[in-house]
C-alpha cells in the first residue's frame, strides 16, 4: 500500500529539516493529530512535536473574543428582543425560531463581507415582493406586513446583539472569525515559525483571507489531500473547492501538493443493496470474520447514518476483538436519558394539571425505571394506584407513600424549576460516585448529565425570572443534550475504525465498509434549516445544500482513493423518510469511473422458523391438580376459557395464576360492560318477584343516569369520565340502558306480561360423568323472568350476537362453530335450571349491548327455542366432553394460535 496522506506530510517536514519545535500543523479536525504523532515516532524522531491546532482553534488563538453558544446566546438575544423590539415576547415562543435566526445570523458573520447588507437584502425583498399590498394600511395584520416586520426587526436584533457581545467580549463563530479578519494586521507572527494548513477542502472566504495573510507575512506550507479523478473533471463536484485553490497566485511558481493518481488504481468495489439496517449489519459481521488481526487494523467501518450503531455493535464477530468508535452515541438515547425526560414530563403534567395532581403514567414509569431499587414499599404502592385505578395521584398520597424514600425529591413540590435541577445534580454525583468500574457506560452517563445540569444551574441563575415553567426548562435541557455524545474508550491506534463520514479526514484505510449510502444521507440534500433564500445565499456567497453536497462528495472520493477494497451498503427498503434510494455518488462510481462494481442484493429474514405448538403433557402433578379443580365447582366461563385457549384455561384455572392488574385511563370493554350491567342490576333488583309496569319502568327510565353515576362514584374514576373518550363511553352506556329499558316498556305497551323472577340469581345443580364421577356446577344468571307464561334465562354481552342457531345434523362439528362459546353457557345454564326443576321449560338467549333495542336473541336448536329437561340433557353432552378433554391425562393442554 503506498504511504497515506500524513505519512507523506510527516515525511516532507522531516525531509526539509524545518524546526518542527516553532512550526505550526493546523488541521480540519483532532483526530488525526494522533496518528501524525504516531508516524513521526515511527519514522524515529527524537525532537519537539509540532504545535497542533484545529482551524477553529487556530482562529481562536488571535481573536479577543470567547465563544458564546446555545442557552447563553438565546438568552442574550431574548433580552434584546424585549428590549428594543417586542417587550411582550414570551420565551417558550421565543426559543421555537431563535436558534435557527442565530444560525443564519453565524452564517452571514462567516460567510459575508457585509452582513447587515444582507439583512437590509432580505427586508428589502419582502418589501419588494408586496408593494402593492402595502397600499392597504387598514390590513397591518397580514402576513406581507409580518414578514417586513420580521427582517426590519432583525436587523436591529442582529445589530444590537453584535453590540453587546462584544462589549462582553463573547462571539459566535461567526463572529470570532470576523474579528480576526478585521484585526489581521495586528497578529503577532513570530519570524521564524512555519505555519502548515494540511488536508483542507472547503475553506471560506475570509478562513483564505486568514491563509493567504500568512502566506504573506510567514513561511507557510499547503498540503491538499487531492485526486486527479475529481481535479481533473470540472463536472466533479469532489474536487469542486480544491480546483479553486489550485488557482491562488501562490501556486504560480510552485507546485500544488498534491494531486494523486490513486482513485484510478485497482480496486474491489462492491455495492450491496440491502433491507433495512439488520441484513446490513449482518453483511458487515459475515465481511469482517474472514480478517486477519492486521487486516482489521487496516479497516475503517464509515457510518453515513448513526442510527445504525446498535445494530452494528451487536453483530460484529467474535474475531473483532476490540473496535475504536469515534463516532459517540447520542446521549438523548440513553437510559438516564429516559429516565429524567420522564422526571420532567412528571412535573410538566402537574405544572398544567396542577388540580390533578401527578399521572399515573409518569409515577408509574419512574417507580418501574431499571434505575430505581425496586423495594417492597414501591412494590406496594405500585399495587395500591393499579388496585384503586388511580389515574391522577394527589401530593398528600404521594408524601404518605413515599415521604422517607431518598429519591422522594422527585416528586416535591418546587418554587422554582432550576430547584429540580440542582436536585438531579446531586442526583448524578452520588451516583457517579457510587458506580463501580464495572458499570462504566452508566457511570459516564452520570458525569455527562452531572455536568449538564451544571451547565443549565450556571446559564441560568443568572436570570431565574426567564425560566417560567417546567416547560420551558425542558425546552432548554434538550436543547443541550440533543447535542451530546457518549464518547467511546477504545484504541486508537489499533483493531477496527468504527466512524462517522467527518472523523475520516485526513485518514486512509486499506478497507472501508461505509453503511447507510443511502441519497438523503449521503448527500444530505435540501435539508437545510434556514431563514434565508437560496438566491441571497448564492448571490452572497453563502454555503448551501449545493456546497455542503460537494463537502461530502469530496470525502467520499478522497477516502475511496486511498483504499483498495471497498464495500457501499445502502438500505433499498422504503419507509417513512427512507426512499430506498441509493446515493448519487454510487450511481456515478459506475457512470464516470472505469473501476468494475459488484451488485450484491442481500436480505436478513432472521432464520424465523414456525414455532411448534406450545403444549403442555398432563404431568401425575398436572393431573393431580385437575383432580382438585373436578372436585370444585365448574362454571360455564371456565370452560369458554379453555374452548377459547387451553393454555390459557391452564394458567388460571389449574395454575390459579390471575392476569396482571391493568391500568385503566381509557375504559376497557370489561369495565363498559360492568357499567352497565351493574347499572341494569341496581334499577331492576327493586323490582324483582314483581310484574313490571309502565309506570316502573318509566320511573326506571327517569333514574338510569343516578343509578350509573353512582357506579362510577363508588367503582370507578369519576374524573377519567369528565371528558374524552370515556364521556363518550359514559353516553353510549346511558343510552344503551334506556334503549333495554325502552324494549320492556314497549313490550308491556304491547300487552306483553313480563314477571321478573331473579337478577343475578346464582345457580348450582350436578352432573355425572361416568370416568369422572359426579361433578358440581354453578353459574351465576344475569337475569330470569317469565314473558307471557314462558320462562326466559337472559345473559348479557357487550359484544354483538347475530344469530344462535344450532341444528342436530352438524352436532360433530359443533365445537368449530364461531357461537359455540355461546352454546356453552346458555346451555349450561339450561341444563342447571330443568336439572334442579325449577321450571318445567325454559328459553335461553343473549341480550347484546351492541343491538339493546333489539331485545333478547334467543337460542334455536333446529326448529324450538323452548327446552325441556330431556333437551337439555342431551344438548348438555357436548358440554361434558370439554371436561372429560380436560380430565383426558392424554390430552396435552396445547396453545391455540
Amino acid at each position: 500500500m503506498p504511504p497515506t496522506f500524513i505519512e507523506k506530510v510527516v515525511d516532507d517536514l522531516l525531509d526539509k529539516n524545518y524546526d518542527l519545535s516553532k512550526t505550526h500543523l493546523i488541521l480540519p479536525g483532532k483526530r488525526p493529530i494522533i496518528f501524525f504523532k504516531k508516524y513521526f515516532i515511527k519514522k524515529g524522531y527524537e525532537g519537539f512535536m509540532p504545535v497542533f491546532y484545529t482551524i477553529e482553534d487556530f482562529i481562536l488563538k488571535y481573536s479577543h473574543l470567547t465563544k458564546i453558544e446555545n442557552i447563553p446566546l438565546w438568552l442574550e438575544a431574548f433580552r434584546i428582543q424585549k428590549t428594543y423590539i417586542n417587550p411582550e415576547e414570551k420565551l417558550d415562543d421565543f426559543l421555537k425560531w431563535i436558534p435557527t435566526l442565530l444560525k443564519d445570523f453565524n452564517d452571514i458573520d462567516t460567510f459575508s463581507e457585509s452582513p447587515r447588507k444582507v439583512l437590509e437584502h432580505l427586508a428589502s425583498i419582502e418589501r419588494i415582493e408586496n408593494w402593492g399590498e402595502t397600499l392597504d394600511s387598514k390590513n397591518k395584520e397580514k402576513l406581507f406586513y409580518k414578514n417586513v416586520k420580521f427582517w426590519e426587526n432583525n436587523l436591529i436584533l442582529y445589530r444590537e446583539l453584535l453590540s453587546s457581545l462584544e462589549k462582553k467580549g463573547l462571539g459566535t463563530q461567526g463572529m470570532i472569525l470576523s474579528s480576526v479578519i478585521d484585526n489581521l494586521k495586528n497578529i503577532p507572527i513570530p519570524e521564524n515559525d512555519i505555519f502548515a494548513f494540511v488536508g483542507f477542502n472547503a475553506i471560506t472566504p475570509k478562513e483564505k483571507k486568514l491563509i493567504k495573510y500568512f502566506m504573506g507575512h510567514s513561511r507557510i506550507l499547503l498540503y491538499w489531500d487531492s485526486d486527479e479523478f475529481y481535479m481533473g473533471n470540472k463536472n466533479q463536484e469532489a474536487g469542486y473547492f480544491l480546483r479553486d485553490h489550485s488557482t491562488w497566485n501562490f501556486y504560480a511558481n510552485r507546485d500544488f501538493q498534491w494531486i494523486e493518481n490513486e482513485f484510478s488504481q485497482p480496486k474491489k468495489i462492491t455495492v450491496v443493496s440491502a433491507s433495512q439496517e439488520v441484513a446490513q449489519a449482518k453483511y458487515i459481521s459475515t465481511f469482517l470474520k474472514d480478517l486477519s488481526e492486521e487486516e482489521l487494523q487496516q479497516t475503517a467501518l464509515v457510518l453515513c447514518d448513526e442510527a445504525i450503531l446498535p445494530s452494528i455493535m451487536e453483530s460484529l464477530p467474535e474475531n473483532v476483538r476490540k473496535v475504536n468508535i469515534t463516532m459517540g452515541y447520542p446521549l438523548k438515547n440513553s437510559i438516564v436519558a429516559s429516565f429524567f425526560k420522564q422526571v420532567f414530563q412528571l412535573h410538566i403534567f402537574r405544572e398544567k394539571n396542577r388540580s390533578k395532581g401527578f399521572y399515573f403514567q409518569d409515577v408509574l414509569s419512574i417507580l418501574q425505571s431499571p434505575l430505581i431499587e425496586y423495594t417492597p414499599f414501591i412494590s406496594s404502592f405500585i399495587a395500591y394506584i393499579k388496585h384503586n385505578n388511580l389515574v391522577f395521584i394527589s401530593d398528600t398520597l404521594i408524601y404518605e407513600q413515599l415521604n422517607t424514600w431518598d429519591m422522594f425529591f422527585i416528586f416535591k413540590n418546587y418554587d422554582h424549576p432550576l430547584e429540580l435541577i440542582q436536585e438531579l445534580h446531586k442526583l448524578c454525583t452520588r451516583k457517579f460516585w457510587k458506580l463501580n468500574d464495572k458499570q462504566p457506560v452508566l457511570k459516564e452517563n452520570y458525569l455527562k448529565f452531572k455536568n449538564i445540569f451544571s451547565i443549565l444551574l450556571s446559564q441560568l441563575s443568572q436570570d431565574t425570572s426567564v425560566i417560567t415553567g417546567f416547560s420551558l426548562l425542558y425546552t432548554l435541557y434538550q436543547q443541550v443534550i440533543n447535542s451530546e455524545k457518549i464518547d467511546f474508550i477504545g484504541e486508537p491506534l489499533g483493531d477496527l475504525q468504527l466512524m462517522g463520514v467527518l472523523e475520516t479526514r485526513l485518514l486512509s484505510f486499506k478497507n472501508v465498509i461505509m453503511t447507510g449510502v443511502n441519497e438523503g444521507i449521503l448527500p444530505a440534500g435540501k435539508t437545510d434549516n434556514s431563514f434565508i433564500p437560496f438566491d441571497v445565499k448564492k448571490n452572497y456567497a453563502i454555503t448551501t445544500f449545493l456546497e455542503n453536497d460537494a463537502i461530502y462528495a469530496y470525502h467520499f472520493y478522497r477516502l475511496l482513493q486511498h483504499a483498495q477494497d471497498i464495500t457501499l451498503l445502502y438500505n433499498n427498503f422504503t419507509e417513512g423518510l427512507n426512499s430506498g434510494e441509493k446515493s448519487r455518488f454510487i450511481n456515478q462510481l459506475e457512470f464516470e469511473s472505469d473501476h468494475e462494481i459488484n451488485e450484491v442484493v442481500v436480505s436478513y429474514t432472521g432464520n424465523l422458523e414456525h414455532a411448534p405448538d406450545f403444549s403442555i403433557k398432563k404431568t401425575p402433578a398436572l393431573l393431580k391438580a385437575i383432580d382438585q379443580w373436578l372436585k370444585g365447582s365448574i362454571s360455564p366461563t371456565d370452560l369458554t376459557s379453555y374452548h377459547y385457549n387451553p393454555i390459557t384455561f391452564y394458567l388460571k384455572k389449574i395454575l390459579q395464576i390471575g392476569e396482571k392488574q391493568k391500568m385503566e385511563e381509557e375504559i376497557s370493554p370489561l369495565s363498559y360492560g360492568n357499567l352497565i350491567h351493574h347499572t341494569l342490576d341496581s334499577l331492576y333488583s327493586p323490582l324483582k318477584g314483581n310484574i313490571l309496569t309502565e309506570k316502573d319502568l318509566k320511573i326506571a327510565l327517569n333514574n338510569y343516569s343516578i343509578h350509573l353515576n353512582k357506579y362510577i362514584l363508588d367503582e370507578l374514576n369519576p374524573d377519567l369520565f369528565e371528558k374524552g373518550q370515556n364521556y363518550l363511553q359514559k353516553l353510549l352506556a346511558e343510552k344503551t340502558i334506556e334503549k333495554i329499558i325502552l324494549k320492556d316498556l314497549t313490550d308491556v305497551k304491547n300487552g306483553n306480561t313480563i314477571f321478573l323472577k331473579e337478577i343475578e340469581k346464582k345457580l348450582t345443580s350436578t352432573a355425572n360423568i361416568p370416568e369422572i364421577g359426579t361433578i358440581r356446577l354453578k353459574g351465576f344468571v344475569d337475569r330470569w323472568d317469565v314473558f307471557n307464561g314462558q320462562d326466559r334465562i337472559i345473559d348479557y354481552k357487550t359484544s354483538s350476537i347475530n344469530s344462535l342457531n344450532f341444528k342436530s345434523g352438524k352436532m360433530e362439528n359443533i365445537q368449530e362453530d364461531k357461537n359455540f362459546k355461546f352454546f356453552i353457557q346458555l346451555v349450561f345454564y339450561a341444563y342447571m335450571i330443568l336439572n334442579e326443576k325449577l321450571t318445567e321449560s325454559v328459553q335461553v338467549g343473549i341480550w347484546s349491548f351492541k343491538k339493546p333495542f333489539r331485545g333478547l336473541e334467543l337460542m334455536h336448536f333446529d326448529s324450538t327455542d323452548i327446552f325441556t329437561r330431556s333437551q337439555a340433557s342431551e344438548l348438555f353432552e357436548e358440554v361434558l366432553k370439554i371436561i372429560r378433554e380436560i380430565a383426558d391425562p392424554d390430552i396435552p393442554f396445547t396453545e391455540k394460535q
